[in-house]
């Protein structure tokens, strides 16, 4: 047991020194804004799931879907019925609050099956769909974006972040690495972030329609 405690112990210390290095040329990062005015239909974000999902097609005889193939979709990622995380339809990032100006909502999400581009779970469940086909899948965290862990909950001291002063719970850290942080609280000593993946511990679940694949 104090072989355990010990060992825990300096993992936590490492985690620490990693996070303070990494942290010295960090920014401070807000999230993107986006146009959540632009539901002129009044329809909710549950309305807007199912009057997709009734509009695509559960079969198909389309192309089939194969390891390595390139392949391009339409996606919904949810919590539930109506929580959406993120999407590529644009129907429902207007009625879900998800909407971005910038994005090109035609195009979809290009990516190689197999080839670690996605989220384990994403990739297994498009492949063996048809163009054409929409598929509704439940990915477990495992398979997702893992389960929350305690020690990806880091404290640093105050004056070793960049513009402390600016900084508010909930606000996203970058660190000169690229990693992101999220300020999970703050007091006059230090600030403490969250590693963990905002998903971390979901389970996820995707309406995926297969648009198009190339061999």
């Amino acid at each position: 047991m104090t072989k355990m405690n010990t060992t825990k112990k300096i993992i936590t210390i490492s985690i620490l020194s990693l996070c303070t290095l990494w942290l010295m040329g960090c920014s401070t990062k807000k999230p993107q804004e986006t146009s959540n005015n632009t539901n002129t239909n009044n329809t909710t974000c549950k309305q807007a799931i199912t009057t997709y999902l009734q509009q695509t097609q559960a079969t198909t005889n389309g192309e089939v879907v194969n390891k390595w193939n390139t392949v391009t979709v339409d996606y919904v990622g949810r919590l539930d019925e109506e929580t959406v995380f993120d999407t590529s339809v644009e129907s429902i990032a207007q009625a879900c609050g998800k909407y971005s100006s910038g994005r090109n909502y035609n195009e979809g999400l290009s990516f190689a099956v197999g080839a670690g581009q996605m989220i384990a779970g994403f990739d297994k469940g498009v492949e063996g769909m048809k163009v054409g086909e929409t598929k509704t899948i439940t990915i477990p965290a495992k398979e997702a974006y893992g389960e929350r862990s305690e020690q990806n909950i880091i404290k640093v001291p105050r004056e070793q972040i960049p513009n402390v002063d600016e900084i508010e719970k909930g606000m996203k850290l970058m660190s000169s690495n690229g990693q992101s942080f999220t300020v999970y609280a703050i007091d006059n000593k230090e600030v403490t972030l969250d590693a963990n993946h905002e998903l971390a511990g979901k389970t996820l679940i995707f309406d995926i329609t297969v648009k198009s694949v190339q061999k």
